[in-house]
């Protein structure tokens, strides 16, 4: 059974493992391959220190065994008009635990049952069921982001519009 608790800088380096090896499997296909392998751990888990110093918006993390085996992050809604107050801004899972209800946690975690928002990288069909199981549905809204390296990365926006049904 996992714990989830909230993310201090001392996490940086789980974080930044879990981020690296989740976009390598789950992205696989969905952006090139030199783009995943130039994935970098110290720049990565230099990103989260700051992130996790500098940045007031929580980020929670599922430890399990002494591990960091996924986390999640949310804040305000950032679009120009965003469809709601919160927005998941991140939810990683270690492929190893999908299917243990650790991402149900951390969903819970991060944005409760309120209205929320997120992006979802375009293609990625098992993330867009399992925000479909916690009642988010694509409405349209799409934008390009830019990996580290500047490949494009084509998202499509969910939205969850309150308390979801059991």
């Amino acid at each position: 059974m996992a714990q989830i608790r909230r993310a201090g800088p001392r996490d940086a380096e789980g974080l930044a493992f879990v981020h690296i090896r989740t976009w390598r499997i789950a992205y696989a296909g969905l952006l090139p391959a030199e783009t995943l392998a130039r994935l970098s751990l110290p720049a990565r888990t230099r990103r989260w220190e700051r992130i996790l110093r500098e940045d007031a918006n929580p980020t929670w993390v599922a430890v399990e065994g002494g591990r960091i085996v996924g986390f999640a992050s949310s804040g305000r809604g950032r679009d120009a008009e965003p469809p709601a107050d919160r927005e998941l801004y991140a939810l990683y899972l270690d492929p190893d635990h999908h299917g243990s209800g650790i991402a149900d946690d951390l969903i819970d975690a991060a944005v409760g049952e309120a209205a929320a928002s997120l992006w979802v990288l375009a293609g990625n069909e098992r993330a867009i069921r399992f925000y479909g199981k916690h009642g988010f549905a694509l409405d349209g809204a799409e934008k390009v982001e830019q990996a580290a390296d500047g490949t494009p990365m084509h998202e499509q926006r969910m939205v969850r519009r309150g308390r979801v049904a059991d």
